[in-house]
């Protein structure tokens, strides 16, 4: 009688990050996440990133097409600030001037930022921009008037105000997940990963067929930015709920919140009573002058209209990116008194980092020169990438998900 030959078990492998991540349950429960996340935002990538890409360039549009505004001919004066201001608001019933901008810059028109008398403050203020020497008004218009007005006020609040800042802020939040959970579901093991970086037209003598190379541009292009997306989502999250996302930035920093919230919230000295007139404009202007450093010019100012409200002046750094470093100073309107001074640039890490989450949103941070016009194209092409992610994305889910779907309920 033949004894039978006994074979040795088979090992099996077991399934690890490292080697063989796709047959990990973990990773097919972010995949689950990672695809209906996506199928929700997917509209929302598509009109977020296309009109982000727009507004890369919005300054160097503007100055092309209005170059009225940017170079205005030094002249002796005919008119002061608070003349213009008088007879704009005369000449506009119903409206108020609530700030100034580019008032202390020579040869750029002065913005005057207006609002209603009986309604609150909202986002879309009236601009209207005016020659400093004649005070001439050179443009009048609702800041979300025109084509850049529009895109403007799609990619901030969806068209829909405070409710639509709400909405986009819920939608960052699913992208960002978007963005985490992509970068984990990118990685295809130790053996393959060097492969998945780049994208290939041709694997083994032969053509890729769409459907692969649809994934393999979802996959490699969204390696490529995820770093970029995440910034720019993360920053633009802050301007929907800068107090969470603020607080996060600290604690990440090594901060502690309750010490950020007292810089913050630190409130000015209020004007103390008196019988004189209210300073002008002029005369404001010619305060901050001194109360501010030389080497941080005036760039913004609030004016004053409830009782007890000061003039609030803002002037930022010489050779700092844009809204970065800066120094606030609240003046008596009566006295001229300095009532609150701060300078964000003595501030608490956490702070500072906030403070360049502007210029990191709209890629700013590369200056006038080479650089920053080669980073704003970056980021103009970065603003295409999630709209490019969202459309391979449904692709597959089309392919993967709803054709068998439809096949199925067809027969």
């Amino acid at each position: 009688m033949e004894t039978p030959t006994l074979t040795p078990p088979q090992k099996t492998t077991t399934a690890t990050w490292l080697r063989s991540p796709q047959r990990i349950w973990l990773r097919r429960a972010i995949f689950q996440i990672h695809l209906w996340i996506g199928v929700i935002v997917s509209l929302y990538c598509i009109v977020i990133g296309l009109s982000g890409s727009a507004l890369v360039f919005k300054e160097e549009i503007e100055r092309a097409t209005e170059p009225e505004l940017y170079h205005v001919a030094p002249a002796p004066r005919q008119t002061t600030l608070d003349q213009a201001i008088r007879r704009i608001e005369a000449e506009r019933p119903g409206w108020r001037v609530s700030g100034l901008e580019n008032f202390e810059q020579p040869q750029t028109a002065v913005l005057a930022l207006m609002g209603r008398k009986d309604t609150p403050p909202n986002a879309n203020y009236r601009a209207v921009s005016f020659n400093p020497y004649t005070g001439a008004v050179l443009r009048d218009r609702m800041r979300f008037d025109g084509v850049l007005g529009w895109t403007s006020n799609l990619h901030f609040y969806l068209l829909a105000g405070k409710t639509g800042l709400l909405i986009s802020g819920g939608m960052a939040l699913g992208l960002l997940l978007l963005c985490v959970s992509g970068l984990i579901l990118w990685w295809p093991g130790v053996q393959r990963w060097a492969a998945a970086l780049i994208l290939r037209l041709h694997r083994g003598g032969r053509r890729v067929n769409w459907k692969r190379l649809n994934w393999d541009l979802h996959s490699v292009l969204g390696f490529w930015s995820c770093v970029a997306l995440l910034a720019v989502t993360f920053t633009g999250l802050y301007f929907c709920f800068p107090a969470p996302v603020g607080g996060v930035t600290v604690l990440v920093t090594g901060g502690s919140i309750h010490k950020a919230l007292a810089e913050v919230e630190a409130p000015d000295r209020k004007p103390s009573p008196s019988t004189r007139p209210i300073m002008t404009v002029d005369e404001a202007v010619a305060v901050a002058r001194k109360a501010l450093p030389a080497e941080a010019p005036a760039g913004y100012m609030s004016l004053p209209h409830k009782p007890g409200a000061a003039y609030s002046v803002t002037g930022y750094y010489k050779g700092a990116l844009p809204f970065s470093q800066l120094v606030r100073v609240s003046l008596d309107p009566r006295t001229g008194e300095v009532l609150g001074y701060t300078d964000t640039t003595h501030q608490m890490r956490g702070l500072r980092v906030i403070q360049y989450f502007y210029t990191v949103h709209f890629g700013s941070f590369g200056g006038d020169g080479a650089l920053g016009l080669f980073i704003k194209i970056l980021w103009f092409l970065l603003g295409l990438m999630p709209a490019l992610l969202a459309v391979t994305g449904l692709i597959m889910y089309w392919n993967r998900k709803l054709r068998p779907l439809l096949r199925t309920l067809s027969t």
